[in-house]
């Protein structure tokens, strides 16, 4: 009778190598049969199971997206400040007083406790807001940006005139 040749599955074929590999440990040169058991399980146990360390440095964070929503809008890049209006960025002018009477103005005070008055057309903010419109307690600034797409768009920014609560028919 004549043996047929059976294929081997990737499972037997890994346990023969296995096995040669163990093998070879164990009857390499310099070994003895005083060596602690202890050491012998654990080199067999290294050859079943090598252990994996991910080193993550240089490597890009696999959970982080990979559009920067950070950049979506940017602002136009602007020449130096001509006036001190356009020193500052817009949330750090506080709206002061608003005053409608024919021309519409309003007073902003800067970071330096600097006061200024405005009216419509006035530019205001370190990217290029010109003030839009001043109503009885906001002032609307139309500042423009670059979207995703590298398209100027308006985005409008409102400066609210915050007034004190009244209580006991005082201001606080």
């Amino acid at each position: 009778m004549v043996a047929k040749p059976q294929q081997l599955s990737l499972r037997s074929a890994g346990r023969i190598l296995l096995s040669c590999a163990l093998l070879a440990v164990l009857v390499a040169p310099g070994w003895s049969a005083e060596e602690p058991v202890k050491e012998k399980a654990a080199t067999i146990q290294e050859l079943q199971s090598p252990t994996f360390v991910y080193d993550s440095l240089g490597k890009r964070d696999p959970f982080r997206p990979f559009i920067n929503f950070s950049q979506i809008e940017r602002p136009i890049p602007t020449k130096e400040p001509s006036t001190p209006l356009e020193k500052y960025s817009l949330n750090q002018f506080k709206l002061v007083g608003i005053l409608l009477s024919g021309n519409h103005y309003a007073m902003v005070e800067d970071p330096e406790h600097i006061s200024y008055t405005i009216s419509e057309g006035d530019h205001l903010g370190n990217l290029s807001g010109i003030i839009e419109e001043i109503k009885e307690n906001e002032v609307i600034i139309a500042e423009p940006y670059l979207d995703i797409y590298d398209q100027q768009q308006i985005r409008k920014v409102t400066l609210k005139l915050h007034v004190e609560e009244i209580k006991g028919g005082a201001l606080q």
